[in-house]
């Protein structure tokens, strides 16, 4: 496998930056061509240029910045910027090869070489005022890293593995990671509370961006590696955004590059993202410096040490061979992957890697008694006995490697559950790998998988309740294709399974248990997995363990002993594996977090036993108080994954530690329960739009459906189905007379209250059109069933109109008169028209007028009104999405408008069907162009309270 590169120096130039390593070098300039530069690393200066772009120009000196590898390009709009890895801990070293993790990255912009080289100053300030020591060891460490890439060998940068826990030797950089998430939080609420001052500021009051104007601070922009915005009443963006500060304009968003190029003014659709642009970067630097991500330049993390890459593959890039599911900047690196750039491609995973050294006493061979009394009639009592002690006593080295799925990836409450891909939430691969220090080929390495995911079932919980509901979404068919899906994809990666469920027996948690039971067992019935049926073991965590007994796991696990035996685990010699594992253990509780982190060190334990047993050495790793190592480990992997998706360490972590349960523990997790629950109402929502920008699960749309909305659209679950299985529930259930004819069918929006324009909130619902009527149907979208529905016999339809119809003027997006429109249906009451509720009783049909809203209608009309009719109002959805934009780049989308226009001649003609008249006299249209809610009438109608709402709403959510 060719070498990554372990030195690069990024270099900014004219209209671009420059990647340059021995051996390797190129120029980007944001529009695809790139050039080979080769660099003179004595004096900092290009030596030679070949290519597009090879002019003497660029032949000068230039900021610069070495880093040790690239995160990749995040790009938004027509602005890029560079994420460079600056600063790394060496975690672990698995076959001589070390692995490390992301401490610090520097962000920076490549729209010019003024804005670039002010970035790469700050950053190189920051490594220096932080950590400079650290900075210059390793630097010394490196110094001649072209020596060791010509040799083939990476001596300087090849330790020997971290000190076991029990000898109290740590990493000094490994303080702040271990540390409580509270802490972290605490110390950054200073500029939480400016960011918050500037939300609930005037200046920011109703408006659809951050306030840039005011955010862009010396201190806020430094802190992610971008340059300051210099305001610039000659610039027609920027001046806004300054000027607004004074007056009660809008806030725009500023441009981030100071060149000529970006400070135009850029399409509609290319400004809106920029409005979260200054987060989505501190995002992006934060996530990244989180110390959950790791790498290696030779090693192949995204795979188990069974599945590394052959010789055979050596010729191969190492993001060639890496195992996708586990790849979290492959996104990210695509512009470079494209571009041919291999060696600048660097996987990263997200996750846990740990390592502990520890020594343990093997078994005494009886044969050998008979040698220390020989030795003492020689006289060599004393030696023998010492060679006898060393040999009993045994040095392994234990490594622990989370690996987090990128599919379905996310926060805690805001992705729960499975996909329609068949992928759940929270998915997390653990290897256990047992060998020796030195990772002698010729001896025994022990290796044994686990699985942890979500339940795998459409389901979701409100963040607003400590004890939040599970509430399950859609039909059986729906759940059932998707569980089955699951675990034959998880099947042909691991063989067979036993699923183990830590769920509650009670409420809130009973029916969700049941409901994956329930689909466990009909899985089974009707054949399993290939003929091979699922294991399932629902094991009540808190009833079995309660009084703080965690212990009492030990009971699962000797329940699952004989299927754990037939699964084993996989043994390597020689890079010849002489043993697989052939089955997998996937555990979940709600969050597959605390309980689940708990049951999997209990699974670990006794995989790390059998592997010792099996090297002739017998050990109780819970009774023996020296291998509080082990716990150790396994709590601080439970820790990094609990930060991942729940943004706070793991509860239980004390019993995983010490064994041990009492009052302070049980405070410390009350602690981290509050502050879970502020972070599941206050930050997670932009952090899950950011977290699927940033693996192109969604486009730049999505910050604007962030800014409307204060939610995204989930990318894993497809609305289109969603919404064809709503239409076609509804025809099932509403069309009662087999004789109408279907024609189509459309989700739309509707006000709360029927017969009205503007009653909040607006809810998806289905419009349903046959050759005699038009359906309007109110749809329970978490229970598939139709809550109510109106027929309106197409006899009665006296108007269509359609045109603008805006019902909130608090974002931009909410404001556009082109994408919010929507129709409005008028009709006469008439005998064949119905309005029926599922009342669950036998009494359906209600009285239309009884729930009548008296609103007046003449003002929204064009001409006068004879009498007050009846109307049906519907919104038209978006027709692009952030989710919508990815899956289909190249497709063209129909506006909103024309969409609607398509609708009303689709009633219109059903309506003219049965009609008998004569050709010479045509009937006029129903159908008109009107403004059902203007832009001012809009403005009028939303009132302060709505705005004051709206603001600390997205306060919170942003």
């Amino acid at each position: 496998m060719p070498s990554l590169l372990r030195r690069i120096v990024i270099f900014a130039a004219v209209d671009g930056l420059i990647l340059q390593s021995p051996g390797h070098g190129s120029r980007y300039n944001g529009n695809g061509d790139y050039t080979s530069i080769r660099i003179d690393y004595k004096t900092n200066r290009i030596a030679s240029l070949s290519g597009p772009a090879s002019d003497l120009s660029v032949r000068k000196d230039f900021a610069s910045l070495e880093t040790y590898g690239l995160v990749g390009l995040l790009s938004v709009a027509s602005y890029s910027f560079l994420i460079a890895i600056t600063q790394r801990q060496q975690v672990a070293q698995i076959q001589g090869k070390p692995i490390y993790s992301i401490a610090h990255v520097a962000v920076i912009p490549t729209s010019s070489q003024e804005d670039a080289s002010r970035a790469i100053l700050q950053a190189k300030e920051s490594i220096l005022q932080g950590e400079e020591s650290d900075y210059n060891d390793t630097a010394s460490e490196e110094a001649d890293v072209s020596e060791a890439e010509t040799d083939g060998s990476d001596a300087e940068e090849i330790s020997t593995a971290p000190a076991s826990p029990i000898r109290e030797t740590r990493h000094p950089r490994n303080d702040s990671i271990s540390s409580n998430i509270t802490e972290n939080m605490i110390g950054k609420k200073v500029r939480f509370g400016r960011f918050a001052a500037n939300w609930l500021s005037r200046k920011a009051m109703g408006l659809p961006g951050l306030g840039t104007a005011e955010l862009n601070t010396q201190e806020d922009t430094e802190s992610v590696g971008i340059p300051m915005v210099e305001f610039k009443e000659n610039d027609p963006v920027v001046a806004r955004s300054a000027y607004a500060a004074n007056t009660e304009e809008p806030i725009a968003s500023a441009s981030y590059s100071s060149s000529p190029k970006n400070s135009e003014l850029l399409p509609p659709t290319e400004t809106k993202p920029i409005e979260l642009l200054p987060k989505l970067l501190r995002y992006s630097k934060l996530i990244f410096s989180s110390s959950n991500f790791f790498f290696s330049y030779d090693y192949d993390l995204t795979r188990p040490i069974s599945s590394q890459p052959s010789a055979g593959s050596g010729h191969l890039p190492i993001h060639k061979v890496a195992d996708e599911l586990y790849f979290w900047n492959q996104n990210l690196m695509l512009p470079f992957t494209t571009a041919g750039m291999h060696p600048f491609v660097l996987p990263l995973v997200q996750g846990f890697v740990g390592q502990s050294e520890f020594t343990v006493a093997a078994k005494t061979d009886p044969s050998s008694e008979a040698e220390p009394s020989e030795a003492r009639i020689l006289g060599e009592k004393q030696e023998v006995e010492e060679v006898k002690i060393a040999a009993e006593k045994r040095n392994y080295l234990l490594t622990l490697i989370s690996r987090r799925s990128v599919k379905r990836p996310g926060l805690r409450y805001l992705r729960r559950g499975v996909d329609d891909d068949g992928n759940t939430a929270n998915t997390v691969e653990t290897e256990q790998i047992l060998s020796v220090p030195d990772w002698d080929p010729s001896h025994n390495v022990y290796s044994y998988l686990q699985l942890r995911g979500s339940i795998p079932l459409y389901f979701s919980q409100s963040p607003y309740s400590f004890k939040p509901v599970p509430v399950l979404h859609h039909s059986p068919e729906t759940n059932k294709l998707a569980f089955e899906r699951h675990f034959r994809t998880i099947s042909r990666r691991y063989g067979r399974i036993q699923a183990v469920s830590l769920v509650d027996k009670r409420v809130p948690e009973l029916k969700l248990g049941e409901q994956y039971e329930k689909y466990a067992q009909g899985f089974n019935q009707s054949g399993g997995i290939d003929g091979v049926p699922l294991g399932f073991e629902w094991f009540d965590f808190h009833n079995e363990c309660r009084g703080m007994k965690f212990e009492n796991v030990s009971r699962l696990v000797d329940k699952l002993a004989d299927t754990l035996e037939e699964f084993k685990s996989i043994v390597v010699n020689n890079g010849t594996i002489i043993q697989d594992q052939t089955g997998i253990v996937r555990t979940n509780c709600m969050d597959c977090l605390d309980r689940t982190g708990v049951a999997q060190c209990a699974f670990g334990q006794w995989a790390l036993e059998r592997a010792l047993k099996q090297e002739g050495i017998d050990i109780d790793l819970g009774g023996d108080s020296s291998t509080r190592w082990f716990n150790i480990l396994w709590a601080d992997n439970g820790d990094a994954i609990s930060k991942q998706y729940s943004s706070t360490a793991a509860l239980k972590g004390d019993y995983t530690r010490t064994r041990k349960r009492d009052y302070r523990g049980a405070l410390n997790d009350f602690g981290l329960t509050l502050s879970r629950y502020y972070n599941n109402i206050v930050n997670d929502y932009f952090s899950q739009a950011c977290v699927d920008y940033l693996l192109g699960n969604v486009s730049t749309q999505v910050f604007q459906e962030f800014a409307t909305e204060l939610q995204t659209a989930d990318p894993g679950i497809s609305v289109q189905k969603l919404r064809q299985n709503a239409i076609d529930t509804s025809c099932r259930i509403v069309i009662s007379d087999q004789s109408e004819e279907f024609l189509g069918g459309w989700t739309m929006l509707t006000p709360r209250q029927p017969n009205t324009l503007r009653t909040l909130p607006f809810e998806e619902s289905v419009l349903l059109l046959t050759d005699a009527a038009v359906y309007s149907c109110r749809f329970d979208w978490n229970t598939d069933k139709v809550l109510s529905f109106e027929r309106i016999d197409l006899r009665s339809i006296t108007r269509i109109n359609y045109g603008t119809y805006i019902t909130s003027t608090l974002t931009e997006a909410q404001s556009d008169e082109q994408h919010n429109v929507g129709l409005v249906i008028e009709f006469r009451e008439g005998d064949n028209n119905a309005l029926r509720v599922n009342t669950r009783s036998l009494q359906s049909e209600v009285d239309p007028k009884a729930l009548d809203n008296q609103w007046d209608m003449s003002s929204w009309f064009r001409g006068p009104q004879r009498v007050k009719p009846r109307i049906m109002a519907f919104k038209a959805l978006p027709q692009s999405n952030s989710v919508t934009q990815t899956r289909r780049r190249k497709s063209a989308t129909v506006s909103e408008i024309d969409w609607v226009q398509t609708i009303c001649e689709e009633i219109e003609r059903a309506m003219r069907a049965g009609e008998q008249t004569p050709a010479n006299e045509p009937r006029p249209s129903v159908i008109g162009p009107a403004e059902i809610i203007s832009l001012a009438e809009a403005k009028k109608r939303t009132g302060l309270l709505e705005h004051l709402v709206h603001d600390i709403k997205k306060m919170v959510w942003a």
